[in-house]
């Protein structure tokens, strides 16, 4: 009897140990894609018209289908909009977006980037294209950049091609002009046009 004691205590000891030093089964790595996605789709391409015109053309590294394919949820978005008579005009860059597709509104976000043909720049948090009306808009901050010219504020409306930017609020900035081809230096003024 003791000796069926004995060796229960020594086969419970030995299983205490085993499982002791046992580890814990490995993590299972989350899914990539999400599972709610009704389409996944790699290196989307997809051309945005209005009235028969070509505004801009959407791509993406990848693009999640979701509600019947009215919204769209994107990584790595780049967009070329292009003038009534088809020349590209600016490009739209970021690290994510979504696609409305019944409102025509694409939404950027993360380090959002415009920069036109001409060479102005348009950075901001996020951003939205409305292909209706053929506009960029944002609530957000912004800076914008073209040679001679700085400007940030919090809210804009512009055109893609950022000829016609308008200020919703906080507006501030400078202004350098270049000198004259006669010589002088060339003189700065902060936004609203006061003297430094």
């Amino acid at each position: 009897m003791r000796r069926a004691i004995a060796c229960g205590a020594l086969l419970l000891a030995a299983l205490g140990t085993a499982c002791d030093g046992a580890k814990e089964p490995p993590a299972v790595a989350e899914s990539l894609l999400p599972d709610s996605a009704d389409q996944v789709m790699f290196g989307l391409r997809h051309q945005m018209t209005s009235s028969g015109i070509r505004r801009a053309e959407l791509r993406a590294d990848t693009a999640y289908f979701y509600d019947q394919g009215n919204r769209i949820e994107m990584r790595k978005v780049h967009v070329t909009f292009y003038t009534a008579l088809g020349a590209k005009d600016a490009v739209l860059t970021g690290r994510e977006g979504t696609y409305d597709v019944r409102a025509q509104r694409l939404i950027g976000r993360g380090d959002v980037l415009v920069v036109s043909e001409d060479g102005k720049r348009l950075a901001s948090p996020m951003l939205v294209y409305d292909r209706t009306t053929n506009q960029v808009s944002s609530d957000s901050t912004f800076t914008f950049n073209e040679p001679g010219r700085r400007l940030a504020g919090i809210g804009f409306r512009s055109d893609p091609a950022l000829r016609n930017l308008q200020v919703l609020r906080g507006a501030k900035g400078e202004t350098t002009l270049q000198p004259s081809p006669g010589g002088g230096a060339g003189l700065r003024f902060p936004a609203g046009g006061g003297r430094p």
